[in-house]
């Protein structure tokens, strides 16, 4: 799809448009990864060696050749999990820049606004944006400001 120069102008420069708020998403995202991913890792291993090795009294030298079904297990793990950890890192930061990016520019044009106070500004977020509702909201009381103060 062409761009056109309006669109190649709003496009979002910045990784992180409001850095603090995108982090603290992000860190819910990993530690919402990592526990149950423990979790699961705990759970594989108890069943390898508590389970089978004792309560279906497997032999500790039978027990002994699932070390390599545990490695192999390890080594799934060890290529498949960091680039779907970087993958859902990424789309953890392109959600949250949808989100806190808007926030941002909301935040400095409802600034400029209060410190000139001039209520026949607009503020203007893209389509997709989903604070959008938000923004027609403050353009709805803008214009009713600007009417009053007229």
């Amino acid at each position: 799809m062409p761009l056109n120069p309006i669109s190649l102008l709003f496009r979002r420069k910045k990784i992180f448009a409001n850095k603090r708020v995108q982090l603290k998403y992000l860190t819910l995202l990993i530690v919402s990864m990592v526990i149950p991913l423990l979790f699961s890792i705990g759970c594989i291993y108890y069943l390898i060696f508590t389970i089978m090795a004792e309560q279906l009294g497997i032999p500790e030298s039978i027990a002994y050749n699932l070390f390599p079904v545990v490695k192999k297990v390890n080594t799934v793990l060890a290529i498949g999990l960091p680039p779907l950890f970087l993958l859902l890192i990424w789309w953890g930061t392109i959600l949250s820049h949808r989100f806190a990016g808007p926030l941002q520019r909301l935040e400095k044009e409802l600034h400029k606004i209060t410190h000139s106070g001039d209520y026949s500004h607009r503020i203007h977020l893209r389509k997709s944006d989903d604070i959008r509702p938000l923004a027609d909201s403050i353009n709805k009381l803008l214009y009713s400001l600007h009417k009053k103060v007229k």
